[in-house]
């Protein structure tokens, strides 16, 4: 058991001043700020004119892509075993740099809901995960090569269930192009409005939400229409595209 005392430390909220924090096992057991000394039996970890902070958590990540100029062209050459061990380096340099909890929007062979069991069973593996699996696209569309192209709303639906089946906490959706892959402009909507509706209350129907990547307005518009529950990226949003969203 050890405590770590600071100067600062930010709960999320605000900004306070002299914490205690007790740690008993790998659990933080409390948290004290009237300036006590630690208990008996806790070592003192004096951090000084420091700050401390709750887990980071990163709602928007992709494991499976590198940091060179070609993450495609890399993920062309390299196999899932090989792969996955990428994707654990990632994960630990999150968790090394403070964040213990990433939203994992888009992955390959469902390797993120992989990394997943692994933490959960040995958290100093690396950070809590949230997975989508492969993106849900569609033919030759954005990030098609991560394997989750699809056709038409029979298509959509099977393909939400199988995400579901294979583990996916969260449902993502190429709703736009983007600008990884060609084909499809990243203004320019990839899925009709009833395949977005049919994702979207497919997903709900599992107990999942639905997020989706959209850059222009009328995808941006399109996914909020459809009953998606987030939005990424939303670019080229302008004031007057909220006129056009239900309330």
């Amino acid at each position: 058991m050890f405590a770590i005392r600071a100067a600062r430390m930010f709960d999320g909220l605000r900004l306070r001043t002299g914490p205690l924090v007790l740690v008993d096992g790998d659990r933080i057991a409390d948290v004290d700020f009237t300036g006590a000394e630690p208990p008996d039996g806790y070592q003192l970890i004096d951090l000084a004119d420091a700050t401390l902070l709750p887990g980071l958590i990163d709602t928007h990540m992709h494991l499976v892509f590198n940091a060179s100029t070609d993450p495609p062209g890399h993920l062309e050459t390299v196999s899932d075993d090989a792969l996955f061990d990428e994707v654990r380096a990632a994960g630990r340099t999150a968790l090394d740099a403070g964040i213990t909890c990433v939203r994992d929007l888009g992955d390959r062979s469902f390797l993120g809901v992989r990394l997943r069991a692994e933490t959960a069973a040995q958290p100093e593996l690396g950070p809590d995960v949230v997975p989508a699996g492969p993106p849900i696209t569609v033919s030759a569309g954005h990030c098609w090569f991560l394997g989750g192209a699809v056709s038409g709303v029979d298509g959509v639906k099977q393909a939400v269930r199988a995400h579901a089946e294979r583990g996916a906490a969260v449902i993502k959706v190429m709703v736009t192009g983007g600008r990884m892959t060609n084909g499809i402009a990243v203004d320019a909507c990839q899925f009709s409005a009833e395949e977005l509706r049919a994702a979207a209350d497919e997903a709900h129907r599992l107990g999942l939400p639905i997020t989706g990547h959209a850059h222009g307005r009328d995808g941006i518009v399109a996914a909020m229409e459809a009953g998606f529950d987030g939005v990424e990226h939303a670019s080229f949003l302008t004031p007057g595209a909220w006129s056009r969203i239900p309330r």
